[in-house]
């Protein structure tokens, strides 16, 4: 297609309300040059149509906004569970050192209760 300067006009879709989706030709020059060729390619939707379609575009819009919440609730619990993960890992490696001090501790006790009694059983023998 061709415009009133003789350029290969530039094919558009338009996302105003009025014409969704509709596509159309235009000078391809800037607007200070321009011939002012515009002209649709598509027949006009029936006003039903356009209602329908425009409602599907908001309805569309907000579902995308609420899919966008959930992401960033998703991208925040992710974020929250990585922390905690890396709390329990800390907590876990505190629990495991506790134990092996516990361990130790009882190995002590347990070697001085028997050197106590072996002391005992010597006192008691020499006397």
């Amino acid at each position: 297609k061709r415009c009133h300067c003789g350029e290969i006009t530039n094919q558009f879709t338009s996302t105003t309300p009025y014409n969704p989706g509709r596509r159309f030709f235009k000078c391809p020059k800037p607007d200070i040059s321009s011939c002012n060729y515009w002209e649709y390619q598509d027949y006009v939707l029936p006003d039903r149509a356009l209602i329908t379609f425009n409602n599907m575009n908001y309805k569309l819009d907000a579902a995308n906004v609420k899919l966008n919440n959930k992401k960033s609730t998703l991208d925040a619990i992710i974020l929250e569970r990585d922390r905690l993960k890396e709390r329990v890992d800390i907590l876990k490696a505190l629990q495991n050192s506790e134990v092996n001090k516990a361990r130790k501790l009882e190995e002590k006790v347990l070697n001085m209760k028997i050197f106590i009694m072996i002391s005992w059983a010597i006192f008691v023998g020499f006397v």
